[in-house]
C-alpha cells in the first residue's frame, strides 16, 4: 500500500505482475538504494547492472551532448521502472539517471531478472508493456518539440513531473524536460503564476489550478 509519496513493491511495474510466490522469492534479491536530489544513480554508457524501480521520490533520465547540453527524456516517480531494456539486452544504459528529489528505489540485478524471465517467458509480455507505453510518451514528446508552443510543452512537463499537486522540479529541469531555454521557461512560469495555476518555490511548483494547466498542455496550437 502507498506510504506517504511511496509504494510497495507489490505496487511497482513488473513487480506487480508477479504471483505472491514470485514475489517472495524475488524479494530477497531485490536492494533498496536511497539517493539525493541530483545524486547520479547511473551515467550513459555504463553496463546496465539492474532492473531499476522507484519505491518513494522522482528520477529523471537525461542525455548529454559533446557541447554540454542536457535535454530530460523523461521524469519518473513512484511505482514505475527503468533500465529493463537495457538489463533485458546485457548492453548498457543508454541515457544517466539522477534524483530530481530525495528518495529510494529498489534494484534488482540483470541475472537475477533475466532467469525470471527465462522461467516466466509470460512475463517478458509485462516488460514490453511498460516500454511500449513510455515509447508512446516519448513520440508524442518528439511531436510537442516539433509542433507545440513553449508553453504547452512546459505545461505538460510539468504535469508529467507533478506527484500529489507538486512538481520537485527546478526552472532548468523544467527546460530541459519541455526543450527550451531557462529564459523561456522562467518567464513562462511567471504567467503561469501570475494567472494562479503555480505558486513556485525554491526548488519546487505547486499546482494550484490543474484544470487550467491540463488546458494549456493539451493545446496544440503554433
Amino acid at each position: 500500500m502507498r506510504s506517504g509519496d511511496g509504494v510497495d513493491l507489490t505496487e511497482a511495474e513488473f513487480f506487480r505482475a508477479l504471483s505472491a510466490s514470485q514475489l517472495a522469492r524475488i524479494a530477497s534479491q531485490v536492494i533498496e538504494k536511497p539517493f539525493a536530489r541530483g545524486r547520479v544513480l547511473f551515467f550513459e554508457g555504463q553496463p546496465a547492472e539492474y532492473l531499476w524501480a522507484i519505491r518513494r521520490g522522482a528520477v529523471r533520465q537525461y542525455k548529454g551532448s559533446a557541447d554540454g547540453h542536457v535535454t530530460t527524456l523523461e521524469v519518473l516517480g513512484p511505482g514505475e521502472i527503468f533500465g529493463a531494456v537495457s538489463a533485458l539486452e546485457e548492453g548498457n544504459y543508454p541515457a544517466s539517471a539522477e534524483g530530481v528529489s530525495e528518495g529510494v528505489a529498489w534494484c534488482l540485478k540483470r541475472n537475477a531478472f533475466l532467469k525470471m524471465l527465462a522461467e516466466e517467458p509470460w512475463l517478458t509480455v509485462e516488460v514490453l508493456r511498460v516500454v511500449s507505453h513510455r515509447l508512446h510518451d516519448a513520440r508524442e514528446r518528439v511531436r510537442s518539440f516539433a509542433h507545440d508552443p513553449a508553453p504547452t510543452r512546459l505545461a505538460q512537463a510539468l504535469m508529467r513531473a507533478t506527484r500529489d499537486g507538486e512538481a520537485r522540479v527546478t526552472r532548468r529541469d523544467l527546460a530541459e524536460a519541455a526543450g527550451t531555454t531557462v529564459e523561456t521557461a522562467i518567464r513562462v512560469l511567471r504567467n503561469f503564476e501570475r494567472d494562479q495555476i503555480i505558486e513556485g518555490k525554491v526548488g519546487r511548483v505547486r499546482v494550484l489550478d490543474e484544470p487550467a494547466l491540463s488546458e494549456i498542455a493539451g493545446s496544440s496550437r503554433s
